[in-house]
């Protein structure tokens, strides 16, 4: 202990401060632990000596700020503290040896000792004049006799006023019993509540009993031997009903308590105690209100997405029960504004009597004067007169009735009677009081308050007038209108009430509403009890079904009517008949219905004959063609994919305008959704020389769930139109992370363009339904005005918005956000080793992005803006890992061989890049690859990127673009040759060219069946690895051909399934997968569409490989037609088929077309026999098939009229008119005489 010691007093000298030349008083004493210790406790206890006397000195000072020498007491402390930092001191210099800090300290103390010294000798005369304590003591006792009499009546007042006036709430009561207990100068004052074991307040008076304190909810017990009082008063306490609901007890030892100004006082009080207790009451019903409030909330919120129409009737309840609950807070407010001026003000009458005949008063409040005209002191012990002299005569014996059936179990009374005014005027007044008894149960004083009811007396007079003028106003109001009593009975009420209720003339005022209505449900019930306990109650529609069944549609309100401001007198019913608007509605609802149908409809009607335009279409291009039959084909192909695009914008908005329009949650990779938009449209816009870049914020390089399909659908318009109105310069589509949060983001897109622009007037037409902002956009731009009108639905579906920032003729930026849910999946940038690059861009946001890019993996960058600067800096600094060169559209490949022959002597061509757009690539890409230049395609892609700077060596056949279909698809499936499949169709002209479009994809081993029973058939002997299953067939569609397939499938095997459907609305994906099949193909088929579906359900199957000897390109070849010129035909042909238009659709290939022919020629009258037996037994689901495969089939084949006619009896099949169906019938027969003949001598002539 003593090293301790000294370790830490010689620390001193190891500080920056320390004195070097002293020595620290702790080293005097050796460091010696007894004599260090004695010095410090005894110097520590010293200094908090000195502390606490100042303290206490400052709080007498405080205390008795009236004293003639505070200063004096202020010095004195000053000098004390001052002493206790010395003492400190000494303590700190057993370590420290800070002297001069310690001298300094003593001389500022005797500084302060001298002063106070000084200022102790002028005051000292003052001191010694004083006078002494027993003469001040006399003097104060004499004062205190002296306004203890003179402000006694004050005091009580001002006590009563300063002790509670201020005071509410809980905080009320103990105020109320302690400022009670002092006023009677008595020993204890308790309030309780009715009905409970708990006590409100009480207090003991330190007077007589030390040490007590206030108790707060604690029951006492006054009937032990140690609480024996000599005097007891009982007071209670009474609601606004004369309803008690508390006591208030005033306890004492002895009999010194002045009664009458005792009891006077408690009646205040136990007023005021009423109104605080009310006030509890109330704070509890407002709490349920608001407790209930919060669950008819919880209520809204669950069912709003399932009970759209009842959003009004919810939000007026909701609102309803906010303006009950202002009113509850209104009038907790009033109740205490009410309350206080009642202390202030005391309105009406007090007072306590003794119940003998003359109603002898001894206590009256002035407000007596104020309603009679006499003082109050007239009154008191019947001085003047007797305050049964002025109550009316003839009413005296009924409040002495009043009187006389009080008993202690019902001591309150209440009556009205009149008083007679000293000006000779005769007053109502109302009484209500509350009879003492003594321990004998006889009646000793009556206390209680008169109130002036003349007012209200006229006014029930007034108001009987205008009930029966309100009756009558009721009778003739052009509603059904009711006006009932708290207990249902009515008082009123309209003709129109007794007309839509077939009440004929019958009179209902008197009778009771339930005995009117006896089988009224429950629920009516129930709103009658809610409109009576103040609630207003309203159905926008609702069905009231009459006891004869008859429905009434109505549109009512019930709402509470009151006497008074807070008094429910009943309530008023209003009814409005709504038959009318609810069977609009309905019509309304069914013609919705029928145009969803009617769209789904000519969807699949139209997609049909497409299937036959696109598919020959398609097979034309695989076939010899000039460059003008090259044009046509093209312009074919084009037209049926335009016609697609439309048909697909009406049936979106058609979905959205319905509700009917869902989004799909699945995982979402934002950058790859971006960069397909991009590279789907990146043709279109190289075409124009237009520049199309795509950047996505790092921060969004995460898997996300959302709807990548209808994602696309908004990036497709908005980019597309873009492209479409840019005429050069760039598109960029830049998606940025605007929010987080732990389970969703939020994502913002843009798409910049420096096209045209748009003018500000003209902006807000941009998102309307089929609006453009110019006419002639629509002759020079094609569109339907539908695509921002969906996007902008899809984006509010998405959680949110979609807008435009644009300046005339400087392009625009269409931007959209979309909230996003978080997966714990991250796809995060790769770990790349640092490479330092050069990139060369002239152009400025394209040479942006991939820096950005490329800083995000990591990488040194260093750019430059064209290929001079860029060789420059080559020369200067070598030492690049690699050169990414972004060449202009419409590169040559000498242009290219130059600008490699410019850069080989500065770095090995293996770390150059080339970007080069994809309207070039197909010219470049066999160079390319010979060559071995590595090479991206514009828009740049980040999966691109990335691949290339983890390769040394790179070529576009390492990523997906550029290649053919063919090609990639004999790539992957190279196997195909080998692989059966059965196409189950029942349209025969479909069953051609999708067997065509099958070989070109290089299958060869098709079968055809037209129904699902021969397909089954065929399936027990037949193996297949492939069905693709029309959806609707006659016999056996294709949903119940699957699920029996699947019935039959044994333990281990599963039969490759593809639907084939013309139908397109919701729901009909889902129910192909419900049924079983394992995937889906929109018709009309194109090559693309059933290569895209073959390989995501294919690619996974491991096939063997097809022979050395297979050559795709002979299969292609052994799929093509010969073509041969048309013969001309005559007038009559030509009205039968419209050969123009076969032309159109199929070219001049004669062989096709005579196969065609032919089948149609087989089935056509099979088709028709079909529909005809179908309306022969009137089965309208069999009339469904039938025409539908007869109308697919003469349509494909460009047949006049029957197409129209088929569409017809499809129409009549919905409305069951038989009828029109067998007319059409009639007409189809005829026009199908025509069509074989005209078939047959084609078919012989060619």
């Amino acid at each position: 202990m003593p090293n301790l010691l000294s370790i830490a007093g010689n620390f001193w000298h190891l500080l920056p401060l320390g004195g070097q030349m002293y020595m620290p008083h702790g080293s005097c004493y050796l460091w010696q632990t007894p004599l260090v210790a004695l010095h410090l406790i005894s110097d520590l206890l010293i200094a908090i000596a000195y502390f606490s006397i100042p303290v206490m000195l400052i709080y007498f000072v405080r205390k008795r700020q009236d004293m003639p020498f505070s200063r004096v007491f202020v010095l004195f402390g000053a000098f004390i503290v001052a002493c206790g930092f010395g003492h400190l001191l000494e303590i700190v210099t057993l370590w420290f040896p800070i002297y001069w800090v310690t001298g300094i300290e003593q001389a500022i103390t005797a500084l302060i000792s001298c002063y106070t010294a000084m200022e102790l000798f002028s005051l000292l005369p003052m001191f010694l004049a004083l006078k002494s304590p027993e003469a001040l003591e006399e003097i104060n006792q004499q004062l205190q006799i002296e306004i203890q009499e003179r402000q006694k009546t004050e005091a009580l007042i001002n006590r009563i006023i300063q002790g509670t006036a201020s005071v509410t709430g809980d905080d009320f009561f103990p105020a109320l019993v302690e400022n009670l207990a002092i006023t009677l100068d008595v020993l204890q004052v308790q309030i309780t509540e009715t009905g409970t074991t708990q006590t409100l307040a009480s207090w003991r008076n330190p007077k007589f009993r030390e040490q007590s304190l206030p108790i707060i909810a604690e029951v006492q017990d006054i009937t032990t031997a140690e609480n024996t009082f000599t005097s007891y008063i009982n007071f209670p306490i009474t609601d606004r009903n004369n309803v008690s609901i508390g006591t208030l007890r005033v306890y004492h030892y002895e009999s010194t308590i002045d009664r009458e100004q005792a009891t006077t006082l408690i009646a205040i009080f136990a007023s005021r105690a009423a109104a605080e207790i009310e006030r509890r009451y109330a704070r509890a019903d407002l709490a349920s209100a608001n407790q209930q409030l919060a669950e008819i909330n919880n209520q809204l919120e669950a069912k709003v997405t399932e009970r759209t129409q009842a959003i009004a009737t919810s939000n007026q309840l909701l609102e309803e029960r906010i303006a009950e609950s202002r009113i509850v807070e209104e009038a907790l407010r009033n109740s205490e504004e009410r309350f206080r001026s009642l202390v202030v003000n005391m309105p009406g009458v007090v007072y306590r009597c003794l119940p003998d005949e003359q109603w002898t008063m001894q206590f009256l409040s002035n407000g007596i004067e104020q309603l009679t005209g006499y003082p109050a002191t007239d009154f008191l012990d019947n001085r003047i007169r007797a305050f049964n002299e002025i109550i009316h005569p003839d009413d005296r014996t009924s409040l002495q009735f009043e009187l006389e059936e009080i008993t202690p179990t019902s001591s309150t009374y209440k009556d009205e009677y009149r008083v007679l005014c000293a000006d000779g005027n005769i007053r109502w007044v109302y009484e209500q009081g509350t009879a003492l008894f003594d321990l004998e149960n006889q009646v000793t004083c009556l206390e209680g308050v008169i109130l002036d009811v003349t007012d209200r007396k006229l006014a029930d007079k007034a108001l009987e007038q205008e009930r029966r003028q309100l009756r009558q106003l009721i009778q003739n109001m052009p509603v059904a209108m009711a006006m009932c009593d708290t207990n249902m009975y009515y008082i009123a009420h309209s003709k129109q009430w007794l007309k839509d209720y077939n009440l004929g003339d019958e009179i209902l005022v008197g009778r009771s509403h339930f005995d009117v209505f006896v089988d009224l449900p429950e629920r009516y019930r129930a709103n009658i009890q809610s409109a009576l306990a103040g609630e207003i109650v309203a159905r926008d529609e609702d069905c009231f079904i009459q006891p004869d069944g008859t429905k009434h549609y109505l549109k009512w309100t019930m709402q509470p009517w009151y006497y008074t401001a807070d008094q429910v007198g009943g309530i008023i019913i209003v009814a409005q008949n709504i038959q009318d608007l609810v069977k609009g509605r309905e019509a309304a609802i069914e013609a919705s219905r029928l145009k969803s149908s009617f769209l789904a409809n000519m969807s699949h009607e139209i997609r049909t004959p497409m299937n036959g335009i696109i598919g020959i279409a398609e097979l034309l291009h695989t076939t010899p063609l000039n460059i003008q039959q090259q044009d046509f084909v093209k312009t074919l192909n084009n037209s049926a994919e335009h016609l697609l695009s439309l048909i697909n914008d009406i049936l979106d908005f058609s979905k959205l305008e319905a509700g009917e329009m869902t989004l799909e949650s699945m995982p979402l990779d934002l950058v790859e959704c971006v960069e397909a938009v991009a590279e789907l449209l990146a043709f279109a816009a190289h075409h124009k020389k237009v520049e199309l870049l795509t950047f996505v914020d790092p921060q969004l390089s995460q898997v996300l769930m959302g709807d990548a399909v209808r994602l696309r659908q908004i990036l497709t318009n908005l980019v597309g139109n873009a492209i479409k109105f840019t005429a050069s310069g760039s598109v960029e589509i830049r998606v940025m992370q605007t929010s987080q949060t732990a389970d969703q983001v939020t994502i913002r897109c843009e798409v910049i363009d420096t096209g045209i622009g748009i003018k500000p007037e003209d902006k807000e037409k941009l998102f309307r339904s089929f609006s453009q902002v110019d006419p002639s956009t629509t002759r020079q731009y094609g569109g339907t005005g539908l695509g921002l009108a969906i996007a902008k639905q899809l984006t509010t579906m998405m959680g949110g918005s979609i807008g435009i920032e644009s300046t005339w003729g400087q392009g625009s930026t269409f931007w959209f956000t979309a909230v996003l849910d978080r997966l714990d999946t991250i796809a995060s940038f790769p770990e790349l080793p640092t490479q330092k690059i050069l990139v060369i861009d002239s152009h400025d946001k394209s040479q942006h992005i991939v820096n950005e890019y490329l800083t995000a993996c990591g990488m040194e960058v260093e750019s430059c803006g064209n290929f001079v600067e860029g060789l420059v800096i080559l020369e200067q600094e070598k030492k690049y890992d690699l050169v990414l060169l972004a060449l202009p559209i419409l590169s040559a490949q000498k242009s290219i061989q130059v600008v490699l022959q410019r850069l080989q002597p500065l770095l090995p061509l293996e770390k150059v890049v080339i970007l080069i757009s994809s309207i070039d690539y197909p010219f470049l890409r066999e160079w390319l690859q010979a060559q071995r230049i590595r090479h991206l395609l514009k828009p740049l892609q980040q999966k691109s990127l990335f691949n290339c700077l983890q390769q040394d060596s790179f070529t576009q056949e390492q990523i997906e673009d550029g290649t053919t279909f063919a090609d990639s698809f004999t790539k992957t499936m190279g196997r195909s040759s080998i692989f059966r499949i059965l196409l189950v169709e029942d349209a025969v002209v479909n069953q051609t060219v999708i067997q065509n479009q099958l070989n070109i994809l290089g299958f060869e081993d098709i079968d055809c069946v037209e129904n699902g029973r021969i397909a089954l058939e065929r399936l027990k002997t037949e193996k297949y690895d492939l069905i693709l299953m029309d959806c609707l067939m006659p016999e056996l569609d294709g949903y119940s051909t699957t699920e029996r397939i699947r019935e039959g499938e044994a333990e281990g095997e599963h039969q490759l399934i593809v639907a084939m459907t013309a139908n397109v609305m919701e729901g009909d994906r889902d129910k192909c997968i419900t049924a079983g099949m394992d995937d889906y193909i929109s018709k009309p088929t194109t090559i693309a569409s059933i290569q895209t579906v073959l390989e995501r359900i294919l690619q996974p199957m491991e096939l063997p490989p097809i022979t050395a000897e297979t050559d795709t390109q002979e299969l292609v070849s052994e799929a093509k037609l010969n073509d041969r010129p048309m013969v001309s035909r005559g007038s009559e042909a030509e009205t039968v088929i419209d050969l123009e238009r076969l032309k159109l659709f199929y070219g001049e290939n004669l062989a096709f077309q005579k196969q065609m022919f032919a089948k149609l020629l087989t089935f056509l009258p099979q088709y028709f026999a079909g529909l005809r037996v179908a309306i022969a037994a009137e089965d309208f689901e069999q009339i469904t098939y039938h025409v539908h495969r007869l109308k697919g089939s003469v349509a494909s084949a460009s047949v006049n009229d029957i197409p129209q006619w088929c569409q017809a009896i499809e129409t009549a099949v919905v409305n069951k008119d038989l009828v029109r169906i067998k007319i059409l019938e009639v007409l189809i027969d005829e026009a199908l005489q025509e069509v074989y003949l005209f078939l047959e001598n084609y078919i012989a002539a060619h």
